[in-house]
């Protein structure tokens, strides 16, 4: 079991109405639309160091270290869609709670991702909700935009509690981590995110939105699987996290790091950015390794 506790805010972003949507479209060109918007949203979130845990039919639901990262993203979401014209119209409400969640492997449990599954189903089209757990952990600036917006009994508490609504619409669309972009534009700036990837004469592209992109021996769970006697099912993950792609260890044996022009590090379950360009070994030094050695660059 590989379970920890965090403070985390956990997002849900869900396509409103989108029965409606499939009526009136038809189901391939209503699922292509939802996909497209789908992926748009997990770009987005990456972008404010998000990270995607799943996707939920219509919506998807992500994790965030910061609850003002969290906000950022659901606002350049609903900018996005505000964006929209059209058939290609879709209105998307979002949910937000933060505090003490459940890490389990790459899935999230516990009362805030309760809290934040309600609140989503509170919200309206085109409506950010928050609960009072984010508000509080806001900076000055966002919490400014934040209006109270209901007394709400959240199940399983005593009383009521109340809960707050985000106001987007007005937000300086010059601040950089908010303004309004195009399809193109973020997938340009995403694009230049993307972490090579070299092994075994094939080449990888990962991108934010991709991770935890998780290298080990076990080929039903591994992205990249490494059919070494020295790497562990599961050994390492590259989670993107604060604009930056960071090497997370979880194996028995350890993990070698060689960034360019820098000595070696040893991981064993411990983390590291990965900078520039270089080397990644599983089990045993860079320099033993063979054609098992993993080449990655930015």
């Amino acid at each position: 079991m590989n379970q920890q506790s965090r403070d985390l805010a956990i997002m849900f972003a869900d396509v409103s109405n989108s029965s409606a949507l499939y009526k009136r479209l038809g189901n391939v060109d209503a699922k292509r639309l939802v996909d497209k918007t789908l992926d748009i949203m997990s770009r987005l979130t990456a972008e404010q160091a998000g990270t995607v845990v799943k996707t939920i039919g219509d919506e998807i639901m992500a994790r965030f270290d910061s609850a003002g990262d969290a906000c950022r993203a659901a606002m350049a979401i609903q900018q996005y869609c505000s964006m929209a014209s059209g058939d290609e119209a879709l209105a998307v409400r979002i949910g937000i709670a933060y505090g003490p969640t459940l890490l389990d492997q790459d899935d999230t449990f516990g009362d805030t991702v309760n809290d934040a599954a309600f609140v989503t189903h509170i919200a309206r089209a085109n409506q950010i909700v928050l609960t009072e757990g984010v508000v509080n952990n806001l900076d000055d600036e966002l919490r400014s935009q934040c209006q109270t917006f209901d007394h709400v009994n959240i199940k399983g508490e005593v009383g009521h509690t109340v809960i707050y609504r985000l106001q987007w619409e007005g937000a300086t669309h010059g601040h950089s981590a908010t303004r309004m972009m195009s399809v193109e534009a973020i997938s340009q700036r995403l694009d230049g995110l993307k972490l090579k990837i070299t092994f075994a004469g094939q080449e990888l592209a990962i991108a934010p939105y991709q991770t935890p992109f998780v290298i080990g021996r076990d080929a039903l769970k591994a992205d990249l699987q490494i059919d070494s006697g020295l790497a562990s099912r599961d050994h390492c993950h590259i989670i993107f996290r604060r604009g930056k792609y960071v090497l997370v260890d979880h194996s028995t044996n350890g993990t070698y790091v060689k960034i360019a022009n820098q000595t070696e590090i040893y991981l064993r379950r411990e983390a590291l950015p990965l900078l520039g360009s270089g080397y990644i070994s599983l089990g045993q030094a860079p320099d033993k390794a063979g054609h098992w050695l993993i080449h990655y660059r930015l």
